[in-house]
């Protein structure tokens, strides 16, 4: 009787470990399935810009000598218009936003299958090869050259 009990236990021990092992391969599994390569649909999201309008860089800025950045998110429509513009940092309390918010209402991007949220882009307004602005990291930055 003392051996089948031994039996017993070592056999739900064997199990247990099984158990174990099937849990961690299926939790590994779930994590490379969420880091896998994009579907069909979001490589159809994948834009590029047809029209990228140039801010203006102010008047007073220029002659004051002032620099400084904008960063904007965006949304991308079906019709490959922006939307959704907002302002999330900016230097120089806010002289550029409105400069930057009227170019980029004018950009046009090829049509995506559904509209793309969270697009940011850095507008860097610079009189010199090396701008006193904010630096934004993991966006694009596009400078604007003063004249």
């Amino acid at each position: 009787m003392a051996s089948q009990f031994k039996d017993f236990i070592s056999g739900f021990k064997k199990i247990g470990t099984y158990t174990t092992v099937a849990v961690v391969l299926l939790l590994g599994a779930s994590h490379f399935h969420t880091v896998a390569a994009p579907t069909q649909n979001e490589e159809a999201n994948e834009v590029s810009v047809i029209k990228r309008a140039m801010p203006k860089y102010p008047q007073y800025a220029v002659k004051n000598g002032l620099e400084g950045a904008v960063l904007v998110s965006f949304s991308i429509e079906k019709d490959g218009n922006v939307s959704d513009i907002q302002v999330e940092a900016s230097d120089k309390d806010g002289l550029f936003d409105a400069s930057a918010i009227l170019a980029v209402q004018r950009w046009v991007f090829t049509k995506p299958s559904k509209k793309i949220r969270n697009n940011y882009v850095s507008l860097e307004f610079a009189l010199t090869d090396n701008p006193d602005t904010t630096f934004f990291s993991n966006v694009e930055i596009i400078q604007i050259k003063g004249s």
